[in-house]
């Protein structure tokens, strides 16, 4: 059993020993714990040397520490950021990965249960979560440098993928933005959910009705949780895009407007801007359908508080859609 010593609220290792627990593994550099090395990661060790939001679990903190001088400090942050843009590899990390099997180009970090690449993105962008059995997009592939088009929604069914979407559409900053939920089959083997955050210039004006990634700085917490019959799951992250896919035979697409309106998707987000927490409180509240794509038609839904949504303080609302 391996014993470190404990981070204190300024960031440094204390003199007395925390034990490590005896099942830990992590991949270095992974503070959040959710399998992916990128910006959210240096975020967090931000946090926790300025006391805004400590990192509790030792082996997030120990992750976190890739110097390996045990303090948590900007350098940490900084050469995290430095992997993400691909100035270093992780062989540059003095604090190497612990516990972490690997197979051919892949890591499974078995304290997490997630299975990323070499380069901590997932596979071709996409994640898996060997204890929940949950697939997830990682949000730092390819799919984030194509940004979003309603045709993607309206050519996905081609390709066995009926979904229903709900767009949450609003004005904030001098952009439109939109928050966009999916629920729905994903190929044949697959049920899930997915929210992404998207925004464009206000005078933007397409026919394919184009959108943006939003920048880290709107990067929001976070939480789905996903039921359909005998399959469920839950995800949170500090993200723009959350997904969640777990292997679920998809009978017929002639059949989705049947078995898709069986799922639930309950989010939970928390947002770390006012304005824009309270902009999307409108857009919610005006929602008046649904879209379906494997039909091509629209029919009548609405977000109603103290029925299917609830604002839980100045910042943070759970709405569900079933």
């Amino acid at each position: 059993m391996a014993v470190v010593a404990v981070f204190t609220m300024t960031g440094l290792f204390a003199a007395a020993a925390e034990v490590m627990p005896a099942n830990a593994s992590y991949i270095s550099g992974d503070a959040t714990g959710d399998g992916i090395i990128n910006s959210s990661d240096a975020l967090a060790i931000i946090n926790h040397v300025t006391n805004a939001v400590p990192i509790t679990d030792i082996v997030r903190r120990t992750a976190a520490d890739v110097t390996g001088d045990n303090k948590l400090n900007s350098t940490d942050a900084l050469m995290i950021l430095n992997f993400k843009v691909g100035n270093i590899t992780s062989d540059a990390f003095t604090r190497k990965n612990y516990n972490v099997q690997k197979v051919a180009n892949l890591y499974y970090d078995p304290y997490t249960g997630h299975v990323v690449d070499e380069k901590g993105m997932g596979v071709v962008g996409y994640g898996y979560d060997a204890k929940s059995g949950v697939f997830y997009a990682t949000g730092e592939g390819w799919q984030r440098e194509v940004g979003y088009t309603e045709a993607y929604d309206r050519t996905a069914v081609l390709v066995a993928m009926p979904l229903d979407t709900i767009r949450v559409k609003f004005n904030y900053g001098g952009k439109q933005w939109m928050v966009q939920l999916w629920k729905g089959f994903y190929g044949f083997l697959f049920s899930g959910c997915e929210i992404g955050f998207y925004n464009r210039p206000d005078a933007t004006n397409d026919e394919l009705k184009t959108y943006n990634i939003v920048k880290p700085d709107f990067y929001q917490d976070i939480t789905v949780k996903f039921s359909y019959l005998f399959h469920s799951f839950t995800r949170s992250d500090h993200c723009w895009w959350l997904t969640g896919f777990t292997p679920t035979p998809n009978i017929s697409v002639a059949q989705a407007s049947f078995t898709i309106p069986l799922m639930t998707m309950e989010t939970t987000v928390k947002f770390n801007d006012a304005g824009l927490y309270k902009a999307f409180i409108s857009g919610l509240k005006g929602v008046d359908h649904i879209f379906a794509n494997y039909t091509g038609k629209t029919r009548e839904f609405k977000f109603t508080e103290g029925v299917n949504m609830r604002e839980l303080g100045s910042n943070t609302v759970t709405f569900t859609w079933r």
